[in-house]
């Protein structure tokens, strides 16, 4: 099984992609650094998002 993840830290991006239709499969807390990210599975719908994500900034 290999399954690739998109970890997120970025709060603004996750708002993006929860309006977008996309919802992460796990939240968790960074334990070296004690920083909430939101884990995502990669697929073609989350490249596509992220590209869309990039060419805004």
């Amino acid at each position: 099984m290999d399954v690739e993840l998109y970890c997120c830290y970025s709060l603004p991006l996750r708002n993006f992609l929860y309006i977008n239709g996309l919802r992460y499969k796990l939240a968790a807390l960074n334990p070296n650094n004690k920083k909430l990210f939101w884990v995502y599975t990669k697929n073609e719908k989350l490249d596509e998002l992220l590209d869309r994500w990039s060419a805004n900034k």
